[in-house]
């Protein structure tokens, strides 16, 4: 009985953490300008877009986790952090 209530202990807490670790990083979504950067593109493909602080952007088409489960394809710029929690919106 034990080992029965043990393993069934066990497997909640693995559903949980899996359920965690689907989840997307916390922080902002791409702007539009960067999803509208790569369409029509795949990933690692070169991009480029505008900013009202920076006119021009180059940068490397990528998957970026949204907030729910999908994923889109946005440009990250070349010299910019993984995050775009410092890009304009």
């Amino acid at each position: 009985m034990l080992a029965a209530m043990t393993c069934a202990a066990s497997l909640s807490v693995y559903a949980a953490y899996e359920t965690d670790a689907r989840k997307p990083p916390q922080g902002k979504a791409p702007p539009q300008a960067a999803i509208d950067a790569c369409k029509g593109l795949t990933e690692k493909d070169s991009c480029q877009f505008t900013e009202p602080d920076n006119p021009e952007v180059a940068g490397t088409c990528f998957l970026a986790p949204q907030h729910s489960e999908m994923t889109v394809l946005a440009c990250r710029p070349n010299q910019h952090p993984k995050d775009f929690s410092k890009i304009s919106e």
